[in-house]
C-alpha cells in the first residue's frame, strides 16, 4: 500500500511540475511594446548619440556597438511607421 500512495505521490507532483512549467511563459507572451511617441526623434537621438561616440572614440569604434544596434533599431521603427 505505501509504495502505491508513494507513486500516486510522485505521480502528481511531476504532473504539477510540468504544468507548472508549460503555463511559465505564458504571462511574457502578452507583453505588448509600444512604439515610440515620437520615432523620428527617436531616431534621430539615436543617431545623434553614436555620431557623438564614434568622434569621440575614432580609434575604437567598437566601443559605440551598442549605440549602432540601437541606432539601427530606431531607424527601422522610424521607416515602418
Amino acid at each position: 500500500m505505501p509504495r502505491i500512495l508513494f507513486a500516486l505521490c510522485s505521480l502528481a507532483l511531476c504532473s504539477l511540475a510540468l504544468c507548472s512549467l508549460a503555463l511559465a511563459g505564458c504571462g511574457s507572451a502578452t507583453k505588448v511594446t509600444t512604439p515610440p511617441a515620437d520615432p523620428r526623434g527617436e531616431y534621430q537621438g539615436s543617431l545623434d548619440a553614436y555620431q557623438a561616440c564614434v568622434n569621440s572614440n575614432l580609434n575604437n569604434v567598437a566601443a559605440c556597438e551598442d549605440k549602432r544596434v540601437q541606432m539601427e533599431t530606431s531607424e527601422r521603427a522610424y521607416r515602418s511607421h
